[in-house]
């Protein structure tokens, strides 16, 4: 798993890229996926920096380990790019998806243009009480330029 690459043996991956960022970086345990997923979650804590910084390794370990990458599960909005190493999924509370949609869809359309990236917020699920909603981000993800699409839309975000 693409997970194991982040950690590392021992955990020394992770804990070396904590003191190199001071980041704070959590992985969900190794069968505890997001709902309705195939996917663990990490939490990333810092300076955007720190965390720019952190998104780019894991972003990296995707794309050297492409086949340990999940298909996506049926049900996915089929007109979303199925380029998987190309994504970051961000889990945002209920209370600011709004803010992040803007009025009438106006910032998540500024996100759209402004950044070149597909992005897309999920609903807000009916039967299942998640406090959270998933914002996927797809562009190219190259290292901390700010012009690239998928860092720019995240820069955006915050």
């Amino acid at each position: 798993m693409v997970a194991g690459a982040i950690i590392g043996k021992g955990g020394e991956t992770i804990a070396q890229l904590q003191k190199d960022t001071g980041a704070r970086v959590k992985m969900s345990k190794s069968h505890d996926f997001y709902p309705g997923t195939t996917e663990r979650a990490c939490l990333i804590t810092g300076s955007v920096e720190g965390i720019m910084v952190v998104l780019d390794f894991i972003m990296d370990k995707i794309k050297e380990k492409p086949e340990l990458v999940k298909p996506f599960p049926e049900g996915v909005d089929a007109k979303m790019p199925q380029d998987r190493d190309k994504q970051v999924k961000i889990l945002v509370p209920n209370s600011t998806a709004g803010m992040i949609i803007g009025k009438g869809g106006n910032y998540i359309k500024q996100i759209k243009e402004q950044s070149g990236s597909y992005v897309q917020i999920s609903q807000k699920a009916k039967e299942v009480s998640l406090q959270e909603r998933c914002i996927t981000v797809v562009g190219q993800l190259e290292s901390h330029l700010t012009t690239q699409p998928a860092p720019h839309a995240l820069l955006m975000l915050r």
